[in-house]
């Protein structure tokens, strides 16, 4: 049997709740990062892993600092190290927006790293690893560049580009697959969207057909004996019933609070010679985040109310928000040192936010916070206004606001 490693969505750089550790200079965030992805690779290294395929978004961005480039490098340089094979699938976050610039990816390739492949456009690799050869298709992330760089396609609708992208990324992966030897062992590992994934909550943009969707289906139908996937958050195989398995590995840790019910982790799996497979997810033990929801009701105690309800929770070393509602008077006489003082085994509280019961105002209150994506927000603040005839019209304007804000850290296109 031949083992693997299938790991993705490592985003090294989110650093959204935290603080700077005054010892190491780093984020906290980024710390939980990297003992995440470290942890991955103690596990595939005592595993005796044979080949690894990282399926994309290294880095939060394309622009990573000289941190977080040292971070990741030293992790697959450890899997270089011990002669395994690795495959490094260019992700949506390591492209760059502007055509001909270098991923985030490519340095591997540039300094000649021994053992590793770096895949940034599609292609078939046969990869030798110490237990026989593996046929590996190699599929990065669809990039709209190449059609909106033509004029015929500079105004076009986004879902007629997309439509144009899957259709040749179909045909594409059809020519891959008709070069496969039938002798080895075949696996597909790619950046992608999938028609059936459930997606994690932080990744609402890709409800709103932001992203070429590919048909589960037309992975089910290949010859392929294995399907690696990275780009959704949520571990999920679409091909439960059957073969060959489609799975989402998903990301190495929690992105914000839209994530904190969901295991995060990796994968490690066996093929023979026939290409049967076998996997497993691997959880990691990554920070809980927690939302405590407290309704006080009439209470007279409202302290000792809502420490009670955060009593109900075990907050070591978690990241926490509280959302809770009570009356303007009641509000009055809640003693935060005291809420303060039950909260101190949380590692951080990120947040500590009052709702108004809806009888106390004539304007409904919703549960509006900052840390919704814009499109979940919106869904709320039309919900609250109750402005169904605009729905439409507002929904379409915030397509275009979230593409632009998906794409808020990345480079404006121009050398500096």
């Amino acid at each position: 049997m031949i083992k693997f490693l299938h790991l993705a969505d490592i985003h090294l750089g989110v650093e959204n709740y935290g603080r700077i550790d005054t010892h190491t200079g780093l984020h906290s965030r980024l710390t939980d990062f990297i003992r995440s992805l470290t942890t991955a690779i103690d596990i595939a290294l005592e595993e005796k892993v044979d080949f690894a395929l990282f399926c994309g978004d290294a880095y939060k961005n394309n622009s990573p600092s000289p941190t977080h480039q040292r971070e990741f490098a030293s992790q697959i340089y450890r899997l270089s190290k011990e002669n395994i094979p690795t495959i490094l699938i260019n992700g949506n976050h390591d492209n760059p927006l502007t055509y001909g610039r270098a991923s985030a990816l490519d340095i591997f390739q540039t300094l000649g790293v021994p053992n590793i492949w770096v895949v940034t456009e599609p292609q078939l690799i046969s990869l030798p690893t110490r237990k026989g050869l593996i046929q590996v298709i190699g599929i990065p992330w669809p990039t709209r560049n190449q059609y909106l760089q033509k004029e015929e396609y500079r105004d076009s609708d986004i879902n007629l580009i997309n439509r144009k992208i899957q259709k040749r990324l179909q045909k594409t992966i059809i020519n891959l697959i008709n070069q496969l030897d039938k002798r080895y062992p075949k696996i597909l590992a790619a950046h992608l969207t999938v028609t059936e994934a459930v997606f994690s909550g932080s990744e609402n943009y890709a409800t709103m057909g932001y992203d070429p969707v590919i048909a589960t289906q037309f992975f089910r139908d290949t010859p392929c004996d294995y399907i690696a996937l990275g780009h959704i958050h949520r571990y999920q195989n679409l091909n439960d019933a059957g073969n060959p398995p489609i799975v989402y590995c998903g990301s190495i840790d929690r992105i914000n609070f839209g994530e904190e019910k969901e295991d995060k982790g990796f994968c490690i799996g066996s093929i023979d010679e026939q290409g049967r497979v076998n996997y497993e997810f691997i959880p990691l033990p990554v920070r809980k985040m927690i939302t405590i929801e407290a309704k006080i009701g009439d209470s007279l105690n409202p302290t000792e109310d809502l420490i009670a309800e955060i009593e109900e929770y075990d907050l070591k070393d978690a990241l926490v928000r509280i959302n809770y509602e009570v009356s303007d008077e009641q509000n009055k006489n809640i003693d935060f040192k005291k809420i303060d003082e039950a909260l101190q085994e949380a590692f951080l509280v990120t947040s500590i936010t009052r709702n108004l019961p809806a009888k106390s105002s004539t304007i409904r209150r919703s549960s509006l916070s900052e840390d919704m994506d814009i499109y979940s927000a919106l869904q709320e603040y039309l919900k609250l206004q109750n402005w169904k005839t605009w729905e439409k019209d507002l929904k379409k304007i915030t397509q275009q606001l979230q593409q632009e804000l998906y794409h808020r850290n990345e480079p404006s296109g121009k050398e500096e």
